[in-house]
C-alpha cells in the first residue's frame, strides 16, 4: 500500500452517499446540492412490525441508474474493473471496513464500504476513499492511494451473508432497491441501461414526523433495535445535517433553528449508542430514546416554522 494525497473533500456523509457523490460528480457537478435536497428518511417494515428497512434520500443518479454488478472470482471482478475504468474514468465498488489498513474497524470489524477505483497501473490500483468520519472505534480520515491486486482483492472479498439490517442498507443504498446485491460475490456499481427502479409497492412509511415516531416506537419497544439500526440512524443524522447546512446556506430555511436542528441530529446517534451498549448490560433506556426523539422531531419542526431572516 502506498499512500499519496487525499482526495478532494466532499460531503461528510455515510460511506455510501460520500463516495457515490464522488463518483457522480464527475459528470454531474450539481450533485451536491441535488443530494442535499433529495434526503428523506422513509421507513418501511420488511418481515414484521418490528423490523426496519430504511432508506436515507431518493435518487441522485440521474439518467442511466446505476446498479450492482458482480463476478465469483478475482480475475472477473478485475476484468470489470477495468473495462469501466476504461469506459468511465472510474469505478464505485464494494470493501469490507474489516481489510482496509486505512479503517478504524480493520481487523475489528466487518462492514461494507463503498471505494472509488481510479486507475490500473503496473499490477497496482489507485483507490480513493474520500469517507471522513469519528466512529466508535476511531477516526477515519479520506484515503488515496495505490493498491497491489493482492491487497485490493482481499479488500474487496466477499463478506456473505450479512445480517438482514445490513443486508438492506446495500440494497437501498441508492434510494430504490437495487438488485440483484450480488452480496456473495466481488462487487461493483455501474450504470445500466433500464430505468430508475420505483419503490417498492410495500408501503413506506414517509414524511419526518410519521417516519420518527415509528423508528421510536420500534427501539422503545425491542430491546435489540438500538443496536441493529444504530448506523441506519447515524447515517440519517450524517445526511440530515447536511441538508439543513445547504437549505440555511442558500437561504430556504432559518439559519438559527437549521443549526439547533443539527445539533439534535447529532445527538441522535450517540443515545442510540448508549441505549444500545446499556441493554446488553440489562438496563434498556426506553424513556431516554424516546424523549430524544420527540426532541428532535420539536426541534426540527422549527426549521419550517421559524421566520427565514432577511439579510
Amino acid at each position: 500500500m502506498h499512500l499519496i494525497n487525499a482526495p478532494d473533500v466532499v460531503p461528510e456523509l455515510s460511506c455510501y452517499t460520500t463516495n457515490l457523490v464522488a463518483y457522480l460528480e464527475v459528470d454531474d457537478p450539481g450533485v451536491k446540492t441535488r443530494l442535499a435536497h433529495a434526503v428523506r428518511l422513509a421507513v418501511r417494515s420488511d418481515s414484521g412490525p418490528g423490523d426496519l428497512v430504511f432508506s436515507q434520500h431518493t435518487r441522485v443518479d440521474d439518467g442511466a441508474p446505476l446498479g450492482y454488478f458482480g463476478a465469483t472470482g478475482w480475475e472477473g471482478a478485475a476484468a470489470g474493473f477495468h473495462a469501466e475504468i476504461a469506459q468511465s474514468g472510474r469505478v464505485l465498488t464494494v470493501a469490507d471496513t474489516f481489510h482496509l489498513p486505512w479503517s478504524p474497524a480493520y481487523e475489528i470489524a466487518h462492514s461494507p464500504h463503498w471505494l472509488l477505483l481510479l486507475a490500473r497501473r503496473d499490477g497496482r490500483w489507485l483507490v480513493a476513499d474520500h469517507f471522513r468520519a469519528l466512529t466508535p472505534l476511531g477516526e477515519q480520515e479520506p484515503f488515496l492511494g495505490w493498491l497491489d491486486d493482492a491487497t485490493l482483492e482481499r479488500a474487496l472479498a466477499p463478506h456473505a451473508p450479512w445480517p438482514a439490517e445490513i443486508a438492506n442498507r446495500d440494497r437501498y443504498a441508492l434510494g430504490t432497491a437495487a438488485e440483484p446485491v450480488h452480496a456473495d460475490r466481488f462487487r461493483w456499481l455501474a450504470r445500466t441501461t433500464g430505468e430508475t427502479p420505483a419503490d417498492d409497492p410495500a408501503p413506506w412509511t414517509h414524511g419526518l414526523p410519521e417516519t420518527l415516531e415509528r423508528v421510536s416506537d420500534v427501539l422503545t419497544g425491542d430491546e435489540t433495535a438500538a443496536a441493529r439500526y444504530g448506523d441506519d440512524l447515524w447515517a440519517a443524522s450524517r445526511h440530515y445535517t447536511y441538508h439543513l447546512e445547504v437549505l440555511a446556506a442558500n437561504g430556504d430555511i432559518c439559519a438559527e433553528a437549521a443549526a439547533a436542528a443539527a445539533v439534535s441530529w447529532g445527538e441522535l446517534p450517540k443515545v442510540v449508542r448508549f441505549a444500545a451498549e446499556s441493554a446488553v448490560r440489562g438496563r434498556p433506556r426506553a424513556g431516554l430514546l424516546r424523549r430524544t426523539f420527540d426532541d428532535l422531531l420539536r426541534v426540527q419542526e422549527k426549521t419550517t416554522t421559524e421566520p427565514v431572516s432577511e439579510a
